[in-house]
């Protein structure tokens, strides 16, 4: 008798991983962890910024526009883990990994901008 090694080791297998879902989630971990590390760096800014100690963020004198982007990380980052934590349990996972990491792209175009154009 003669098998082929196809069939030779094949093994009843009962459960299938959705790969597009685990890599969805790995997406999420690094979008949160790359908007959080943000958010070390910024909650030190605004410690600066409330107590006038002095430092980089004082001496750019944000007003207008670029204070209130600046004041809306937070409330950004916060939407940002909502919307994506509920675009994954309706099952839109790679909308919910883009989602994640949307605040910390926002962060480099602002830094850019702010760099750029002021």
């Amino acid at each position: 008798m003669t098998t082929t090694a196809n069939n030779s080791l094949r093994v009843a297998n009962g459960f299938d991983i959705d790969l597009e879902r685990l890599l969805s989630v790995f997406g999420m971990i690094f979008g949160f962890l790359g908007t959080f590390m943000v958010s070390i760096f910024w909650s030190m800014g605004a410690v600066i910024l409330l107590t006038g100690e002095g430092g980089t963020i004082q001496q750019l004198n944000l007003q207008g526009i670029w204070s209130t982007l600046f004041w809306a990380y937070p409330f950004v980052a916060a939407g940002s883990v909502v919307l994506a934590l509920g675009a994954f349990a309706v099952g839109r996972v790679k909308e919910a990994a883009g989602i994640a990491a949307l605040p910390a792209i926002g962060v480099l175009l602002y830094y850019l901008a702010l760099v750029q154009l002021r």
